[in-house]
């Protein structure tokens, strides 16, 4: 009985440590057969420190055995104010014939009520059993969780046609933003890999 037991809650805890991302959809213009050699990897984030992380994330995912994308969070500190002039400039100098764009399409936010302590009909009981159920109540009420669904768009772009070359749209179930951009990471690191881009 114990055994099952911990099989049980081990199968919990691999159940739980699983993505938390769905890919929604995806496109592949079929008719482009070239590969990107480099990227420009742009999430348009407005917290530095999430910015960070998913251009950083997406960079090594990218970068294993070579060099295949840069940052951009680094020369454009701020998301609002790309320059393209300068972006041109670096295209040359580094190299780059691709940009892969992170974007927020849609943030969904649901409430759940889980109801508090609750004890029956207690009328005909009496008033101190009625005391005692509405005691019981306030001591434990009910409350609301909220539990976010991010709606990601992820596209790659060749900077040769300015065309969207691939593009992926990700649904992420995650009250926590660093772990909601871990599952992202783990979902794209696959999508990016069966795209055939890189």
């Amino acid at each position: 009985m114990k055994r099952l037991l911990w099989l049980i809650c081990f199968g919990a805890l691999l159940f739980t440590a699983c993505s938390t991302t769905e890919v929604k959809s995806e496109w592949k213009d079929t008719s482009s057969k070239g590969k990107i050699g480099k990227v420009f990897v742009l999430a348009i984030v407005n917290q530095p420190t999430s910015r960070r992380a998913v251009e950083n994330g997406i960079v090594n995912l990218l970068n294993k055995d070579r060099l295949r994308a840069i940052p951009t969070y680094e020369t454009f500190p701020d998301v609002e104010k790309i320059d393209k002039a300068l972006v041109a400039q670096m295209v040359q100098e580094y190299g780059i014939d691709g940009v892969l764009v992170v974007r927020l399409v849609n943030l969904e936010v649901e409430q759940t009520y889980v109801g508090g302590t609750y004890a029956g009909n207690l009328y005909p009981g009496g008033w101190y059993d009625y005391y005692g159920a509405g005691r019981a109540v306030m001591l434990s009420p009910g409350y609301t969780i909220e539990n976010y669904t991010s709606t990601v768009e992820t596209v790659v772009y060749s900077l040769a046609t300015d065309k969207i070359l691939w593009g992926t749209v990700t649904d992420t179930k995650e009250n926590v933003v660093p772990k909601a951009i871990d599952s992202y990471l783990k979902t794209i690191d696959k999508s990016l890999a069966a795209s055939g881009l890189f």
